[in-house]
């Protein structure tokens, strides 16, 4: 059989990629690049070493770089099924439009998540003022998907879909309390008569904690766990910490959360002193969980991550936190007194 790690590869060249978990896929050598420094790769008994690194694109538009070590099998199996050449620039376009649609799926991958944050922020808005004021817990169904592989030895689930049962005003673990909540939703209501074993007591390393689910811990089907409110975002928002999913407590149950209503007194907005730089601007708002003055600071444009983290340091060192839009009330950074705008906006402006 003829050494395959002699054949050197070159702009044009096919090749064949495919394992016993994947279909073989074709495709070519776009460009092949020499090695500044000395690479080793671990062949069949001793280290070889690697004088080119080879770029591939694939027919799917996807494309990799890999070692003319790997390169060399793949080179061999496209001329064993006879893979015609492609000439060097026609390699190097198909890269290019590999290179085109990358790019085109991560801006498509960007937009879903922005659009996805957006909607689980106005969600969040819709809940924050149902959340009873007494809560410390929130208890939740979850739809688990099985995503296990016994061939592999891999086992794991993860949540397909949630839904909002109700709250609790303690953080202890009870199953009669999760039975409870779980006739506030049709997809669950048969878990509330479900037998013991479908009591799960895994406190313990490795273990999935406290859940009513029947079934396995990873077995698709709903799963009920209480989430404790242990700790809580800069903004004291306990609407972010309530998982995204489908509204299903009862009103009655909500009747307790903290709403400004007409005869409770709202402070008024207090008149601002602060001149905003360029590119700044200072309003005054009421925080209509707490009830306390503050001040938020916008920005007009969109600023790099390292850029924001040293800007949320200052902000924190003036005993300020960045604020995320709800209700009327705009994203940034919000302080409690004016003199901590004025020297935040001396700082970062």
């Amino acid at each position: 059989m003829k050494d395959c790690t002699q054949i050197t590869p070159a702009p044009g060249a096919p090749v064949v990629h495919g394992d016993y978990s994947n279909a073989d896929r074709t495709g070519w050598i776009a460009s092949v690049i020499e090695n500044e420094n000395e690479v080793y790769s671990l062949g069949s008994g001793a280290m070889q070493r690697e004088f080119l690194r080879v770029v591939v694109v694939f027919e799917d538009l996807s494309f990799t770089e890999i070692s003319e070590g790997i390169a060399a099998p793949w080179m061999e199996k496209a001329q064993a099924l006879d893979v015609p050449h492609k000439s060097e620039a026609d390699a190097l376009a198909m890269l290019d439009d590999a290179k085109a649609e990358q790019a085109r799926k991560h801006a498509q991958r960007q937009a879903e998540s922005e659009a996805e944050a957006e909607r689980v922020s106005a969600w969040r808005d819709t809940i924050r003022d149902k959340i009873p004021a007494n809560a410390k817990a929130v208890i939740v169904a979850q739809l688990m998907q099985d995503q296990s592989d016994s061939m592999t030895d891999y086992f794991a689930s993860r949540p397909t879909k949630a839904i909002i049962l109700a709250f609790s005003t303690h953080t202890r673990d009870l199953f009669p309390e999760m039975r409870k909540a779980a006739k506030n939703h049709t997809s669950t209501a048969h878990l509330a008569d479900a037998p013991a074993s479908a009591e799960n007591r895994q406190k313990y390393s490795m273990g999935g904690g406290y859940f009513l689910k029947e079934g396995g811990r990873h077995s698709t089907g709903w799963k009920i766990s209480k989430q404790v409110f242990y700790a809580n975002d800069l903004n004291n928002d306990r609407a972010n910490l309530v998982p995204y999913g489908e509204w299903s407590v009862p009103a009655e149950a909500a009747s307790n959360a903290r709403t400004y209503t007409k005869t409770e007194a709202v402070p008024e907005a207090v008149a601002l002193d602060v001149d905003a730089p360029e590119g700044f601007t200072v309003t005054s708002h009421t925080h209509t969980k707490k009830g306390f003055q503050m001040f938020i600071v916008e920005q007009a444009e969109r600023v790099g991550r390292e850029t924001f983290m040293r800007q949320l340091e200052q902000a924190k060192s003036l005993r300020g936190w960045y604020s995320r839009k709800w209700g009327s009330t705009p994203a940034g950074f919000a302080f409690k007194d004016q003199a901590a705008v004025v020297k935040f906006l001396e700082a970062v402006a």
